[in-house]
């Protein structure tokens, strides 16, 4: 599955950003450089699919 990250900037300057066929901590990196790029983090929710990856990767060390 492909992976897109869709931008929505409102009038007032808010930017609200959403992550697409990530699974796990691979949305956290691809996020973190558009994060950083337009500042601070307000609010943040984790979708079922990053948790589902977390969990597979978990099993796969043990």
């Amino acid at each position: 599955m492909a992976t897109e990250i869709i931008l929505d900037f409102a009038p007032d300057g808010e930017v609200k950003m959403e992550g697409k066929g990530f699974q796990g901590k691979g949305c956290d990196e691809t996020m973190g450089h558009f994060e950083k790029a337009l500042g601070v983090v307000s609010n943040r929710q984790n979708k079922p699919e990053y948790f589902q990856g977390v969990r597979t990767n978990a099993k796969q060390k043990a």
